[in-house]
């Protein structure tokens, strides 16, 4: 199995977040770590990844951190078909504003909209709390890996 793990980050806390993501994955996982800056949307599916992994911080009044506005703009004038995409969100905020972890909710709904798959729940990691975040992208990357793991009953 093979991840992508995309990051959009202003301050540098996704970048962490998807490199502790990606050391919990190491065992079980082959990882590419890819600042979404340097990413598109065509690039991200010819990476023909099993799982895409998003680590995405708010910035300002709920927009994507860093190189994430550009590629979820993007995303959203290609509409690319995301059938057989499977995804996971970790996203970075602070609840101190009323935006709290809106681009990481932002990316889940349209990366579904789009035909992709969510796996497990999308993170809403809260700066406010004082929980290290790399830790909390750790314990999540356990259940995104417990999730996968788990057969599909049809």
């Amino acid at each position: 199995m093979n991840a992508l793990i995309l990051y959009g980050t202003e301050t540098g806390n996704a970048e962490a977040c998807a490199t502790a993501i990606s050391q919990v994955f190491a065992d079980t996982v082959d990882t590419e770590v890819h600042d979404l800056a340097d990413m598109t949307p065509q690039a991200m599916l010819e990476a023909d990844a099993d799982l895409v992994v998003f680590a995405t911080a708010t910035y300002g009044e709920g927009e994507f951190a860093g190189g994430g506005a550009a590629f979820f703009e993007a995303l959203r004038e290609a509409k690319p078909n995301l059938g057989g995409l499977r995804f996971a969100v970790f996203g970075l905020g602070d609840s101190y504003y009323t935006t709290f972890n809106q681009a990481g909710e932002t990316a889940a709904t349209m990366l579904t909209t789009l035909g992709g798959t969510h796996v497990g729940h999308t993170a809403r990691h809260d700066t406010s709390s004082g929980d290290d975040p790399e830790e909390t992208a750790q314990e999540w990357a356990r259940e995104i890996l417990a999730v996968l793991a788990t057969p599909v009953v049809s």
